[in-house]
C-alpha cells in the first residue's frame, strides 16, 4: 500500500478513535487527554510512513491527510446525517432541576465538569440552570433560569 493511502486509511482510523472516547475530549483537554492524542498520532505515524523516511513520504502523507480532512468536511456540509455520524448531535444533560445521568454515562461527562461550565457563566447555583446541553465539539452550554422562574 502506498504512503497516501496509508495516510488516508489512517486519517479515518483516527476520526473513528476520537469519535469513540467521546466529547470530553474535545471540550477539556486535561494533560492525559492530550497525551492520548500525541499516542494515537505517535502510533500510526510509523503504519503510514513505513521504512520509507523520506521527504516525499512525508509531504505525501500530510497532504493525503488533509485532503480526506477536506472530504470529510465537504461531506458534512452536504449530507447532515454524515455529519451527525461524524460530530454527532447536541445533549441535554441537565434539564429543569434533573440531570440525566445516562446520558451523562454515555458521553462520560462527570457532573462536576457541567458545574464547570455553570461557574464560567457566572452562575453559583443549579437551582439558576434551566439546562446544560453538551454540544457536538464537546463544549457545554448552559441555559439560565428566567429571572422570574424557580
Amino acid at each position: 500500500m502506498s504512503v497516501p493511502i496509508r495516510a488516508a486509511v489512517a486519517y479515518l482510523i483516527l476520526l473513528l478513535a476520537v469519535r469513540l472516547i467521546g466529547r470530553r475530549m474535545a471540550s477539556m483537554m486535561a494533560p492525559f487527554d492530550i497525551v492520548v492524542l500525541f499516542l494515537f498520532g505517535g502510533a500510526l505515524m510509523s503504519a503510514v510512513l513505513g521504512d520509507d523516511h523520506s521527504m516525499v513520504a512525508a509531504v505525501s502523507a500530510v497532504f493525503s491527510i488533509g485532503l480526506m480532512h477536506v472530504c470529510v468536511s465537504a461531506l458534512k456540509q452536504r449530507f447532515e446525517w454524515f455529519g451527525r455520524i461524524v460530530d454527532g448531535t447536541p445533549v441535554i444533560v441537565f434539564e429543569k432541576g434533573e440531570w440525566h445521568q445516562d446520558r451523562m454515562r454515555t458521553l462520560r461527562m462527570l457532573e462536576s465538569d457541567v458545574m464547570a461550565a455553570v461557574r464560567q457563566k457566572g452562575l453559583m447555583r443549579l437551582e439558576q440552570v434551566r439546562y446544560a446541553i453538551i454540544e457536538r465539539d464537546g463544549k457545554v452550554s448552559i441555559i439560565p433560569q428566567d429571572e422570574g422562574e424557580k
